[in-house]
């Protein structure tokens, strides 16, 4: 009996464990009904922006090689650096280029180009030379720029993240995780300038010493269709794609579908009778959300929720009494939800700060709030807030303070002491006549 116990406690712990290491949050459920298979990836995330609600999460917990994604911060940094001095003219050398390896636009000693040329090369094209000439530009040398990105990698949240040079190629020095890919991840979709340069599907570089013009190609196929056909997304913006041995083939972009936005990364990813499944998941988790998915007006604002009452109105009436108001919705209740929801899915709750409001009250002033539920999971909460001004009822209100004052524990406690002093003195006072009289006696028969 006892090690049929142990047995089942040991089943019981397994299922636990198989739930709790699931890739999907136990909130992101129903959300993910008809998602794509994502078994060609070890890492996938895909988020909603507006709201923040992940819908997918996969991961096989611990450091992944961050691989092309270093160069998004890369990026970030050179922008920040050449902020308003992007035309800035830098001069490769022989050092600048030592040390790299992987994609090149062969750059020479001697050559001379924009900064800006430069941050299109690394984050466009993704060539690594190029990343390395912008290192050198900004932190002085490799070892200079790496310990800038490592502190803006801490800065950011980033605290796992441990970057060894600028353009992600494999070292066993580097680690990240997907929590910290995602904080980064965000951080570049929030830089106009960085999601304008790694949405661009070229750009051409024009030497200043004499060499032929370049013309960088996007690398990432969701944007262009240069290096790899057949998989690019008009619903994708920029940001970054590439390939190693440790870190297999990866991407971070961001789809815009109607009136919502998604973070998606892909990391990990294999490549499979020339399908790259970086690209074919990143693209079905696209046309997932635009189908499935969606940020929807359930209710405008204006909308009527409940009548509250407002004690000490002004009214037609001079006796106390409750005045009955709306009170509305003070924004939209914009959603995002599963497309095609049934009607007792949706619910919604309301709650006022006071069941009793005092006037005066003004149109637009919050007064409580309603929580609007999926399937009983709490999407937002909208304020609720007074429909219209009530004015107040000056004669109420003072009559209504003097009762009080009245009533009040002060009053009431200086009534009781005012009660027993008036009695103390009262038998006091008597006692004093008494030994008045008492003192009135005759000596020797005189009064």
């Amino acid at each position: 009996m006892k090690s049929k116990a142990v047995l089942r406690a040991v089943s019981l712990l397994i299922i636990f464990l198989l739930v709790a290491l699931s890739p999907f949050s136990a909130n992101a459920s129903a959300y993910s009904e008809g998602l794509p298979d994502l078994s060609a990836a070890k890492t996938v995330y895909l988020e909603n922006l507006e709201t923040g609600k992940v819908i997918v999460r996969k991961e096989s917990g611990g450091s992944i090689a961050p691989a092309s994604t270093v160069k998004l911060m890369t990026a970030m940094l050179a922008l920040e650096h050449f902020k308003g001095k992007e035309e800035t003219v830098i001069e490769i050398t022989e050092l600048m280029l030592g040390g790299t390896a992987g994609t090149s636009m062969e750059l020479t000693a001697g050559d001379r180009l924009t900064a800006l040329d430069l941050i299109y090369a690394t984050l466009c094209g993704g060539f690594n030379d190029a990343a390395y000439a912008l290192a050198f530009s900004v932190g002085g040398s490799i070892n200079g720029f790496v310990k800038l990105m490592n502190e803006k990698a801490k800065a950011l949240g980033a605290v796992d993240t441990v970057y060894a040079n600028p353009t992600g190629y494999d070292t066993a020095a580097a680690a990240t995780t997907l929590r910290d890919t995602v904080i980064i991840a965000k951080a570049a979709s929030e830089t106009e300038r960085l999601m304008e340069i790694s949405s661009a599907l070229s750009w051409k570089i024009s030497f200043l010493n004499g060499r032929e013009p370049f013309t960088v190609h996007n690398r990432n196929g969701l944007i262009g269709p240069h290096y790899f056909n057949g998989y690019v997304n008009y619903n994708a913006n920029g940001m970054i794609s590439g390939n190693t041995d440790l870190g297999g083939w990866s991407v971070v972009t961001k789809f815009t579908t109607k009136n919502a936005s998604y973070l998606c990364i892909v990391m990990g990813a294999t490549e499979e009778n020339g399908v790259i499944n970086s690209y074919k998941i990143a693209n079905e988790l696209s046309d997932f959300v635009r189908t499935s998915l969606g940020i929807v007006t359930v209710m405008e604002k204006g909308a009527h929720v409940c009548d509250v009452d407002i004690k000490f109105a002004l009214s037609e009436s001079s006796s106390e009494t409750l005045t009955t108001v709306s009170a509305c919705l003070g924004e939209d209740a914009t959603l995002f939800i599963p497309n095609g929801i049934s009607e007792g899915e949706l619910t919604r709750k309301y709650y006022l700060y006071a069941e009793v409001l005092e006037a005066p009250v003004f149109e637009g002033d919050r007064i409580g709030g309603v929580d609007f539920y999926y399937n009983g999971e709490l999407l937002k909460t909208v304020p609720l807030v007074i429909g219209e001004d009530v004015k107040a009822n000056d004669i109420l209100i003072s009559l209504n303070e003097i009762r009080s004052e009245i009533l009040s524990r002060t009053t009431a406690i200086s009534l009781v002491l005012f009660i027993i002093l008036t009695a103390v003195w009262f038998v006091f006072f008597d006692k004093r006549k008494k030994r008045r009289s008492a003192k009135r006696i005759t000596y020797n028969g005189v009064k």
